[in-house]
């Protein structure tokens, strides 16, 4: 090879090391955060604490401290004023109490899916879903019913998806594949006179969606079963439904729309949610590594609102409209009064 070639082979080397490097920041700002905020930082630092309140807090030397602190005041975790340390406003919300989704929850989700993300490289075949992974899956995505995630539904998807706050104070309610079941117990609280089922197939899953519609006060207006979707045979008694589709395999898909089809009534609404939008260039790598998990799971990963919508038409479902919101595009079907064939 040429001295020009050698040359060229060294910067490409370099190019190389500084992407891992690049990760590597990420990774460690992850290990150093998960660390901080077992051992009590996160809680401690809700409110303004002065160096010497923090230093007795954490045991650490001034020189350690201060090049902690200037770990978290590069990446956005804490704010230093004066001689004052606190967390920054987008940390104070995501540990406070009524996040919808809390910073355990984030740790959590991330720390599976780095594990899940090595093993879909490794192990052939369909990736295993623990019933812990599954527990941490539906916690980050579901949520927390608080007084924040009220005031998003009412001021946001209420407003922009109209039609789910007409059926759930007219009629019943059907959410399938409700995990913990955010949403469903999120407009219990906010509508006193809806009624409606949430069906969950993985036990440990169902029972933390019992735990909490107990504790919210309205386990009898929310009624949670552990159930296969497929096998669900209430018929012709819904007004409306929320399918969660990016969790359902390929394979249980078509007799999963045939049962929602068969328990709502003539003319009720199945509500169904764009989840993976094309991304950005930015937002592509992430976006990678997340296809990469869910379809090693056999889940369709991707599907576009008009893709979705198409699924639902071929087991039998009227189009309605296909709205735009925060929560991303929703599409909503009516079924049809007519008797497939």
């Amino acid at each position: 090879m040429s001295d020009a070639g050698l040359v060229t082979q060294f910067m490409q080397a370099g190019q190389a090391r500084a992407s891992i490097e690049n990760w590597a920041t990420g990774a460690q700002v992850f290990g150093l955060l998960t660390m901080l905020h077992k051992n009590g930082w996160t809680n401690f630092l809700n409110r303004p604490r002065n160096l010497d309140e923090l230093a007795e807090f954490s045991g650490l030397s001034p020189t350690r401290l201060a090049d902690v602190l200037a770990v978290l005041e590069i990446h956005g975790i804490a704010e230093r004023q004066d001689d004052h340390v606190q967390l920054s406003p987008a940390f104070m919300a995501l540990t406070a109490d009524n996040a919808w989704v809390n910073l355990d929850d984030v740790l959590d989700r991330a720390a599976m899916t780095t594990h899940l993300v090595a093993a879909a490289a490794q192990e052939p075949g369909t990736l295993p879903l623990t019933k812990d992974d599954a527990l941490v899956l539906a916690r980050a995505v579901g949520g927390q019913t608080t007084d924040v995630t009220q005031a998003v539904f009412e001021q946001v998807l209420f407003k922009q998806v109209p039609e789910i706050p007409e059926v759930i104070r007219t009629g019943r309610w059907l959410d399938i594949g409700c995990g913990v079941a955010g949403a469903t117990l999120t407009f219990a609280t906010m509508v006193p006179e809806m009624r409606a089922v949430a069906i969950e197939v993985v036990p440990d899953v169902a029972a933390e969606a019992q735990r909490r519609a107990e504790a919210l006060g309205v386990a009898d207006r929310v009624d949670i079963r552990c159930v296969d979707a497929r096998d669900f045979d209430e018929q012709n008694a819904f007004d409306g439904a929320f399918w969660a589709q990016p969790f359902f395999a390929e394979p249980a898909r078509a007799a999963t729309l045939a049962m929602i089809r068969r328990a709502l009534k003539p003319g009720g609404l199945l509500f169904v949610q764009e989840f993976e939008p094309e991304p950005t260039e930015a937002a592509r790598p992430a976006y990678a590594l997340r296809r990469l998990v869910f379809q090693g799971w056999e889940v369709p990963f991707g599907r576009t609102a008009e893709q979705l919508a198409a699924e639902a038409e071929q087991a039998g479902f009227g189009l309605a409209r296909i709205g735009s919101s925060d929560f991303g595009r929703i599409v909503v079907l009516r079924r049809e009064k007519r008797t497939l064939p």
